[in-house]
This record gives C-alpha cells, sequence and structure tokens, in this order.
C-alpha cells in the first residue's frame, strides 16, 4: 500500500503521469501526441513484462492499457491490480465488445473508453480517475488520526437490525479493520444484536438495545446492551459437541468468537463487547461501498 508520506504534491490533472501500453508497435501515434498535446506525460510500452519493470522504478498516476482479443491485456490489467491496488487502470476499449470490456473491468480495471480518439470522453476519464486517486490518498494520509464513535439505541424490531448491521460494518470498512475477505463480522454482529432484542428484551418494542462503538486504524470495539436481566454464558451447551449439533442453543455466540478476536460478556450478562483488531498493516481501507471488490 501506497504510504501517506509518499502522497503526491497538489496537481493540475493534466500534468499526470500516464503509462500507456499498446496493443503492439503497428498502434499508430494518435494517441501519444493527442494525450501529450493535452498536458499529459506519456510512456509507451509494447510489453507486460518492460512495463512492470518500469514500475518497479517509477509511479505514475495511471495506466492505460489498450484491450486485445488474446487475453494478454487482461493478463497486464491483472498483475498491476495484484502489484499496485491503489494505481488507477484504465481500458482503451476500441473495436471490443462487452465481454471483453466487462472482463478487463473483473481483472482490475477502473474504467473503460469506448472510442479513445475521442479526446474529451477520453481526457473527462483520465481526470476523474486521477482525482479520484488524489481524494483517496489524502484520505489514508489523514486515516490514522481518525477515530469514529457511534451511539445508537433502538427499539427491539428485528427490521432495523439489517440497516445497523451494514452501518457498522461499513466504519470496518473505512478504518481498514476488515477486507471483503472477513466479511462474515456481521454474521458476529447479527447474532449479538438478535440476542439483545430476541433473547434480552423478548422483542419488547418498548424496550431498547444500546450500541456503543469506537473504530480506529488499530481496532474496532462494539459495546451492545439490552434492557433484560441478563444471562450465565457459561451455562450454554458447547455447540460443537456431538449432541448439540443441531440444538440452536448456543450457536450465536460460538459463531460470535468465530468471526471476533475477542468476545466479553459483563455481568449480569445482558452486555457484550465485540473488538476486531486489523489483521495486517497493509490492509488496504475502503471508503467507498461501491469500491469494495475483491482485487
Amino acid at each position: 500500500m501506497e504510504k501517506a508520506t509518499q502522497l503526491p504534491d497538489l496537481i493540475r490533472t493534466r500534468s499526470a503521469t500516464l503509462a500507456l501500453l499498446r496493443k503492439n508497435r503497428r498502434s499508430d501515434y494518435f494517441l501519444t501526441t493527442a494525450l501529450s498535446n493535452n498536458g499529459y506525460d506519456v510512456t509507451e510500452f509494447y510489453n507486460r513484462s518492460t512495463l512492470m519493470t518500469w514500475l518497479e522504478k517509477n509511479t505514475p498516476d495511471m495506466v492505460l492499457v489498450e484491450l486485445d482479443m488474446s487475453g494478454a491485456s487482461m493478463a497486464t490489467i491483472a498483475a498491476v491490480r495484484s502489484r499496485y491496488p491503489l494505481l488507477p487502470i484504465l481500458s482503451l476499449a476500441d473495436g471490443c465488445d462487452g465481454e471483453t470490456i466487462q472482463n478487463s473491468i473483473i481483472s482490475g480495471a477502473n474504467h473503460f473508453v469506448g472510442d479513445s480518439a475521442d479526446q474529451n470522453k477520453l481526457t473527462s476519464a483520465i481526470d476523474r480517475l486521477v482525482n479520484f486517486r488524489m481524494e483517496y490518498l489524502r484520505y489514508v494520509q489523514v486515516l490514522p488520526y481518525l477515530r469514529s464513535r457511534i451511539e445508537a439505541s433502538i427499539p427491539s424490531k428485528l427490521e432495523l437490525l439489517g440497516g445497523l448491521v451494514y452501518y457498522l460494518t461499513e466504519e470496518l470498512f473505512k478504518h481498514g479493520i476488515i477486507t471483503l475477505r472477513q466479511i462474515n463480522v456481521k454474521v458476529a454482529f447479527v447474532e449479538a444484536l438478535t440476542n439483545a432484542m430476541e433473547h434480552g428484551n423478548k422483542l419488547d418494542e418498548s424496550k431498547y438495545v444500546h450500541i456503543h462503538a469506537e473504530v480506529s486504524q488499530e481496532s474496532a470495539r462494539i459495546d451492545i446492551s439490552d434492557e433484560g436481566p441478563g444471562f450465565d454464558p457459561d451455562s450454554l451447551p458447547d455447540p460443537t459437541s456431538k449432541e448439540n449439533l443441531f440444538s440452536p442453543r448456543g450457536r450465536g455466540i460460538f459463531m460470535m468468537r468465530q468471526f471476533m478476536d475477542e468476545v466479553t460478556f459483563h455481568a449480569p450478562g445482558n452486555k457484550v463487547t465485540l473488538i476486531k483488531y486489523r489483521s495486517a498493516d497493509d490492509v488496504i481501507p475502503r471508503p467507498y461501498p461501491w469500491e469494495r471488490r475483491l482485487l
């Protein structure tokens, strides 16, 4: 992941540095000339290995890839995306069908242009992606200093559960606590909130579930309490033992422990604390829901 200290100075987008992978050496020079005339600094490449070697020593603002039908361009996009997850990739899809364009997006391209000869559309797409990257890098730069605090008290209505789970999960994504591979933290939230509403408050809508959460770049702590009398979690049967495999009792707490790093119940048993730590230093924060897909 790019370090915050490497955040580029605020630049005019048209001074952006572009790496352009051509389909072959027979590609015309109109595209390079047009980009240069629009103020971009363009470096051309004709194969993936040369591009990847250059990227090891240089940091462009974007990679442009001319799509071909052989699959080589898809492999290049996937390789760049895997090695440089924050680097924008624009597919140049002149003459390509919808399936090829879709495959380029699946491989890791951020966007595509169907007619690179249309300078207005091309420069507009480049400017949007470069500005988006700058916005994201500024967000990453300030993220270590941010801490989110969430307070909520909701009636015991199961229909409210989904929205609250979504909101809590989003905060973990925004701070880089979890990746898409750890999306099952949602299961822990669902189980804890369902226990509070259903078992603690007996679905009495006059009783509330109270949530207090603090999320930073290092960890997330979520306290969930209900207005019921509480219970002894140690009295629940082991859901993994053979005789209890088909019993629902104790399964919710078991699932919480599977997907959270720490689960602590507080006497008299009507409050639980869930803690999730950031899994690795290179987890990429995902502040935009639409942008969260496997890289």
